[in-house]
């Protein structure tokens, strides 16, 4: 599964600029994007308190590759974006930072992944630069719940109740409710509901720009 990962709060990069980029890149290496997830957590939350981000990592699956505009988006704290990469890799799913068009995965050389992190260090060093504090702790596992995530998501965007969601999904109620507070999965629906409203006709548009350039390029070079 191909998943955008879109950054809303405390960003310097607002959520069109993010998407656009991400879509460009998407088309351009052949990737179909199947969901949409926004991280609304704030910058000065350390890895640990970052419930949704932490369950979003949790849910994801072997071969699944996330779309990301830049490292940024997912925290500027070097020993955080260690773990990030060790919980990603771990599990065989490819990370794609599409501002610098890098991949990250298994594949990827170690002295790339190196010098991304000295890049970010150097960032860092900015005092402008830095938006993440504290350190990453404990590891992250999986809920049996994970495999629902997107379904559960979706039927809180329409206002389901959870009550019913438990009821379509064959799941426990109580259980259920304790895994989307864990999350804060009804804060994301909440978030992702009214920033894909107030945008939904972005994708279609970016396709659009994006096959007009490419006409204009391919015209070009059939010119000269």
């Amino acid at each position: 599964m191909a998943i955008m990962l879109l950054k809303n709060r405390d960003y310097e990069e607002n959520i069109l600029i993010q998407q656009k980029q991400i879509l460009k890149y998407a088309i351009a290496n052949g990737f179909a994007i199947q969901t949409t997830e926004i991280d609304n957590s704030s910058s000065e939350e350390v890895l640990e308190e970052r419930k949704w981000f932490k369950g979003f990592l949790r849910s994801l699956k072997p071969n699944d590759a996330v779309l990301a505009y830049d490292l940024r988006s997912l925290t500027c704290e070097i020993g955080e974006l260690v773990k990030i990469f060790e919980c990603l890799l771990r599990r065989n799913i490819s990370l794609h930072i599409c501002k610098k068009n890098i991949t990250i995965s298994n594949q990827t050389p170690p002295f790339v992944i190196l010098n991304m992190l000295a890049k970010q260090r150097e960032l860092n060093l900015n005092p402008q630069k830095q938006f993440c504090k504290g350190r990453p702790k404990g590891r992250m596992s999986r809920s049996k719940f994970d495999d629902n995530r997107v379904q559960i998501v979706e039927m809180l965007e329409k206002n389901i109740t959870v009550s019913k969601i438990a009821k379509i999904l064959n799941l426990n109620r109580s259980s259920l409710k304790d895994y989307i507070n864990s999350r804060a999965l009804k804060e994301l629906a909440k978030v992702k509901k009214t920033l894909l409203e107030q945008n939904k006709k972005v994708d279609s548009d970016m396709k659009q720009y994006i096959s007009q350039e490419s006409a204009k390029e391919c015209a070009l070079i059939a010119k000269n």
